[in-house]
């Protein structure tokens, strides 16, 4: 049985084989009760900028996941299967529901809803976006002490952000990643993705997009390199203003940190 449509969206809650079904897109479950964070993705309607990859690096998601795992000594919150993608428990799928949108958040309740229940919802008349985003904020309530401490958290790392856009000089991307305290392959892999950098055809220097260089963001300086033979080069290298670290800083804010 199949709970029926709710607010327009078809077949959230329990397929016909008992599995969790969110808008026609069955989720897997492991042996342990794990649920398949990749397709909650697909579910959600696979848009990049919501892949579970970068919501698993969010210092909440990991902080969520410790306390968890607390509670529930050797059994992990979050495991990766070859070939079959990344399981996660109901708490942490509810959290990335969240982090898409109160919309999708409400849709996986309501279908974890049909699957524990086996029953029908009611089919409930379209909602406006502020009614959706008032219920979505009055299930997320119990979580509220604690959005408080990370505002109180984050408060002093502003000033730190200023000092980082006041500062002279810029930065490699190499050296850029480890002021905010990520990976280089992250920060690289970001700045490809999002529109800062790019690669020309069959050259493997990066290239900064020019509204990134107009923005003040980024800008190319010719530096001299030395090769492994001990000849010199000389190359274009993209680098990282100061306003450009700040504002990527505020992308990463869990991971930097900036002793005054």
């Amino acid at each position: 049985m199949s709970v029926q449509n709710i607010g327009g969206l078809p077949h959230e809650g329990k397929g016909e084989n008992g599995a969790l079904t969110i808008v026609g897109i069955s989720v897997r479950r492991d042996a342990d009760g794990r649920f398949n964070l990749n397709d909650l993705h697909r579910a959600a309607g696979g848009e990049k900028k919501h892949q579970p990859s970068d919501w698993l690096r969010l210092q909440q998601t990991l902080d969520l996941r410790s306390e968890l795992e607390m509670e529930k000594p050797g059994f992990p919150g979050i495991q990766a299967k070859q070939g079959l993608g990344t399981f996660a428990v109901r708490e942490l799928i509810y959290a990335y529901a969240m982090w898409i949108s109160p919309s999708f958040h409400l849709q996986v309740i309501r279908a974890f809803d049909g699957l524990v229940t086996g029953q029908m919802a009611a089919p409930a008349a379209p909602e406006s976006d502020d009614i959706t985003l008032s219920r979505a904020l009055l299930i997320a309530s119990g979580r509220l002490d604690e959005a408080k401490k990370q505002i109180a958290d984050l408060t002093p790392k502003a000033a730190g952000y200023d000092r980082i856009a006041s500062a002279d000089g810029s930065l490699c991307i190499t050296d850029g990643a480890k002021a905010l305290q990520i990976r280089p392959k992250d920060l690289f892999d970001y700045l490809d993705r999002n529109g800062w950098t790019y690669r020309r055809p069959g050259s493997d220097h990066r290239c900064a997009y020019q509204a990134r260089i107009a923005s003040g963001d980024l800008i190319h300086k010719v530096t001299t390199v030395l090769r492994p033979d001990g000849t010199e080069k000389v190359t274009e290298q993209v680098r990282i203003t100061p306003k450009g670290l700040a504002k990527l800083s505020k992308l990463f804010p869990p991971m930097l940190d900036i002793v005054a």
